[in-house]
């Protein structure tokens, strides 16, 4: 088991490093600085080759790489270069709203998806199996960012019900939330329904249904809890969906999350703050899928020996 764990580990950090020598080249390259964003653009070009060595962008990008990785090390995140806020503050105010509406999509995506799977599948082939069915087609076919404009046209402008962006209160954060869970209740209603059709086919539901128990208590105690499984495995992966389909809802709305700071901080060129948010969000994808091969480790010895 511990040869497994440092394998997974060893990938885990590798995969870490190649990921922030991607983050920090790909902003490096684009097109545009700092300096033309900070400073005022009737600057004098002493001014601004001045201010691009205190920041230190006149040495070559690998020394600057070099620089940032020990800077890192030594738990110096840096500062905003725009307002001058530390990385921790930052991340205790977005990452508070990013939290908020990610635990509101993921709570929605399974408190519809599950019930919705279970009642598509004891009512197969029948008008309500066929509805959940469509639903959950259309809730995969909507791209995120049309759907929120749809909402926006609907219930803000037309019906004038939400605020059509904002934060943070309730009815800000409606809209947002059924965007961001719109797909993942989709996911989880098929993934439900298939797992529970399977498991109806098992022959300890016919000798469940032949010791007399009821239809409910097969279904709705015995076969859903088997039938659970998938759909929790399901989470980890999920996870790195959530914050790719984040960075697009919190942009939509002008949610003040993680996805909103990450693409504000991107359009500004600056750097410090692209590189943590970019390098946090990659790294709790990895850890999260490296959470579940460890789970799956525990839970099979085929998949350590492999």
């Amino acid at each position: 088991m511990l040869a497994y764990l440092a394998r997974r580990g060893g990938r885990m950090l590798l995969i870490l490093l190649l990921s922030s020598i991607a983050i920090f080249y790909s902003l490096r390259f684009a097109p545009g600085d700092p300096v033309g964003v900070v400073l005022n653009p009737l600057a004098l070009k002493e001014v601004r080759d001045a201010y691009r060595e205190r920041l230190g962008l006149n040495q070559p990008i690998y020394l600057q790489y070099v620089v940032y990785i020990s800077n890192m090390a030594r738990g110096n995140l840096g500062v905003s270069l725009v307002n001058g806020t530390p990385m921790l503050e930052l991340l205790a105010k977005y990452g508070t709203n990013s939290l908020i509406l990610g635990l509101a999509a993921v709570l929605v995506s399974y408190l519809i998806g599950i019930p919705l799977g279970v009642i598509a599948a004891a009512k197969r082939n029948t008008w309500i199996d066929q509805l959940a069915t469509g639903v959950g087609i259309l809730g995969m076919g909507i791209p995120n960012f049309w759907l929120a404009l749809l909402l926006v046209y609907l219930f803000s402008f037309q019906l004038k019900l939400l605020p059509s962006a904002g934060c943070c209160s309730l009815q800000h954060l409606i809209m947002p939330t059924i965007v961001l869970a719109a797909e993942g209740t989709a996911v989880t209603m098929r993934m439900m329904r298939s797992s529970m059709l399977e498991h109806l086919r098992q022959d300890f539901v016919r000798t469940l249904r032949a010791a007399g128990l009821p239809e409910w208590q097969v279904v709705g105690v015995h076969v859903f809890r088997n039938a659970l499984i998938p759909v929790i495995s399901l989470a980890g992966l999920r996870l790195g969906w959530l914050i790719g389909y984040t960075l697009i809802v919190e942009t939509v709305f002008n949610w003040p999350g993680v996805g909103y700071l990450l693409v504000d901080s991107v359009l500004r060129r600056d750097y410090p703050v692209a590189q943590f948010f970019s390098l946090l969000l990659v790294t709790v994808v990895v850890l999260a899928n490296w959470l579940a091969d460890v789970m799956y480790g525990l839970v099979d010895p085929r998949i350590r020996a492999a």
